[in-house]
């Protein structure tokens, strides 16, 4: 999520409730209490899929760093096991290396058969990761770009009206 903290991620929570709350479907019995052993395998698997950084399951969401709050928000939105995986700003107000280590995981998502719709300001980011680009204007559709087709140039004029490529191969 963009803003993390308000839209994304319950600070008063654990990373484990923080990682699992999307999920809760798959850790209820028919009578709706949880299999806790199944919930901490998938959160512990999750945090060292991702590498979060935390002393424990049981830490405080809001005393992690903004990469690892982050990190946890992109493993929770994949313990439902997607088809598709909508990322709004992954990397926003995260550092270098967190901002590293999300890209390595949204390309093994890709190659993995995930699809993506990575939704980001950052110019770098959107040449880098993408492999179709689509640019709004003024909540239009002026763009859509191959990778190849994609430069900083381009994606700019679309962005801000000068240029209006729809389907264009």
């Amino acid at each position: 999520s963009e803003d993390r903290k308000r839209d994304g991620l319950v600070l008063g929570m654990s990373v484990k409730e923080n990682m699992s709350l999307t999920a809760l479907d798959y850790f209820s019995r028919a009578g709706g209490s949880l299999k806790h052993k199944d919930e901490q395998q998938a959160v512990g698997d999750f945090i060292r899929l991702f590498n979060v950084k935390t002393p424990s399951m049981e830490q405080a969401i809001g005393l992690l760093s903004g990469g690892n709050q982050q990190k946890v928000a992109i493993a929770r939105g994949l313990m439902t096991r997607p088809k598709v995986l909508i990322l709004d700003e992954p990397t926003r107000g995260v550092d270098v290396g967190a901002k590293k280590e999300i890209y390595q995981l949204i390309n093994q998502f890709k190659a993995d058969g995930l699809s993506i719709i990575l939704v980001s300001s950052e110019m770098p980011e959107v040449l880098g990761m993408s492999d179709r680009i689509i640019v709004m204007h003024e909540g239009h559709l002026s763009g859509e770009f191959t990778r190849e087709q994609a430069t900083q140039e381009v994606l700019m004029a679309a962005a801000v009206g000068k240029l209006n490529r729809v389907n264009q191969e």
